[in-house]
């Protein structure tokens, strides 16, 4: 093989080794590739105990949480043992045990705090520099597994960020490593649900008032409490022992037949502070078509709207259908399983409510804004009486008001006997002689009022217009006789 013919070679096969180069990071979009191929992905733990997890602790520099598995569900230590929300407790195992390395990264000790991935225990970790530390524990406390998360790892989008500040991101993965090695990956998750506020993992799930026969509140002044009642779901509310002169308003009181129907709760008051908490400014006393009965008992809200609740629940389930009296037996085989399945229901979601019993928890106020209200605000506001003045600015009319009528004043009383007014004659205004001027007259204006007509006019001079006397004045003093116009020159 000759010179040339080699140089050619390495030359054609560092030109392929390019393009294969090129192709490569083109196809990856700039980010970050598996280690192994496609087929065989290699996970963080290869065999992580799930079923054995007891307990969970979450750490972070500045502070914790522990969730333990009881005897009938997960708890939240920090609430005193309150259940947990399942649901993202196990995602949260799942997601460990089917967690893959996407990319390991190779990086010294040294180097953890750029990751975060410095040990949150340590004193002189900064909390920007220190990792989310989980460890989970069996039912004997041993450990079993810990991992610790670092920084959130952000794509580049290849696009302006439109929101301004360099160039779109989006969080693709977490920087992450095993509590018993020093190796470091990059996965596919963020777990940004991992945190350590306790209300972000007690159980939500709250009471819930259904068909509602009765409600009435009880507060420190009996004169402003009230009793609303219905026969039917279907009916209207009316007001238990109502006054002869009260009149309840339906669309003040609607909202009632939905109070507390989806209750939200935001966290639970345990030890001094629970104690602190006083329930006992107004009682909401409820009883449903399903004969439940509530006992709803609120304090005063603070300045973010927030107020502590507790609650009485007890109920009277029926124990056997009354069956109809010409009921085929396929026709009662079906009813009685119906009802059956209704009282099941009923004993489930007494006994779920049973258990908020002897707590204290936060909730918002507006779950109770819209019924607190005094028994004088839900009756009908007393119309204004027919043809009373409205106070009202000039030029405002209120809906629903009538309009003020217009103030009309009485006409003058007429005088015993008007006293008649003289007629005045119209003197006879006599046509003044026209006399020939030395020089050439000048052409005459206008009359500015017309004349009488004269007894006499000249030859040559044109005839002047004829016009009425005019009507004598209602008035005592006659009216001064108009001045005769001049009449135009004769024509030579």
């Amino acid at each position: 093989m000759g010179t040339k013919t080699l140089i050619r070679l390495v030359i054609a096969l560092a030109v392929l080794g390019g393009i294969a180069a090129i192709l490569h990071f083109a196809g990856s979009g700039g980010a970050v590739s598996e280690v192994s191929s496609s087929t065989t992905k290699k996970k963080v733990f290869e065999d992580f105990p799930i079923n054995d997890v007891a307990k969970v602790v979450i750490k972070q520099k500045d502070g914790s949480i522990t969730l333990n598995k009881g005897a009938k569900s997960w708890e939240v230590a920090e609430r005193e043992g309150y259940p947990a929300n399942v649901e993202p407790i196990v995602g949260l195992l799942r997601k460990i045990w089917d967690l893959n390395i996407v990319q390991p990264i190779t990086i010294g000790r040294t180097q953890y705090g750029r990751l975060g991935l410095l040990d949150p225990a340590a004193a002189d970790s900064k909390a920007e520099e220190a990792a989310t530390l989980l460890t989970f524990q069996n039912k004997e406390g041993k450990d079993l597994a810990s991992l610790w998360l670092g920084k959130v790892y952000a794509r580049n989008e290849g696009r302006p960020d439109p929101f301004g500040g360099g160039m779109a991101t989006t969080d693709a993965g977490r920087y992450v490593k095993r509590g018993d090695g020093n190796l470091v990956y990059l996965v596919g998750e963020t777990f940004s649900d991992v945190k350590i506020e306790a209300p972000e993992w007690i159980d939500k799930n709250f009471f819930k008032v259904e068909k509602i026969k009765s409600i009435e509140i009880v507060s420190a002044n009996k004169a402003d409490d009230w009793k609303l009642e219905r026969a039917a779901e279907a009916d209207d509310f009316t007001l238990a022992n109502a006054a002869a002169t009260e009149k309840l308003d339906p669309n003040k009181v609607s909202s009632m037949k939905a109070a507390f129907a989806n209750p939200q709760l935001e966290d639970v008051f345990i030890g001094e502070e629970k104690g602190q908490q006083k329930t006992d400014v107004t009682t909401f006393k409820i009883v449903t078509f399903d004969d439940f009965k509530y006992e709803i008992s609120v304090g005063a809200k603070n300045d973010l709207n927030e107020l502590p609740l507790s609650l009485k629940v007890t109920a009277e389930l029926p124990k056997e259908r009354k069956p109809g009296a010409e009921e085929s037996d396929e026709e009662k085989k079906k009813l009685d399983q119906e009802f059956t399945d209704r009282v099941a229901a009923l004993q489930k979601k007494l006994d779920a409510e049973k258990k908020l019993e002897g707590h204290v928890f936060k909730v918002r106020s507006y779950i109770v804004d819209s019924i607190t209200k005094k028994r004088s605000e839900l009756m009908e506001e007393k119309k204004a009486e027919e043809g009373q003045a409205q106070e009202v600015a000039p030029g405002v009319s209120l809906p629903g008001l009538p309009a003020p009528a217009p103030k009309v004043e009485a006409p003058a009383p007429a005088p015993e006997k008007a006293p008649e007014a003289p007629k005045a004659e119209a003197p006879k205004a006599e046509a003044p002689k026209a006399e020939a001027p030395k020089a050439e007259a000048p052409k005459a204006e206008a009359p500015k009022a017309e004349a009488p007509a004269p007894a006499a006019a000249p030859a040559n001079a044109p005839e002047a217009p004829q016009t009425a006397a005019p009507e004598a004045p209602q008035t005592a003093a006659p009216a001064p006789a108009p001045k005769p116009a001049e009449a135009p020159a004769p024509q030579n």
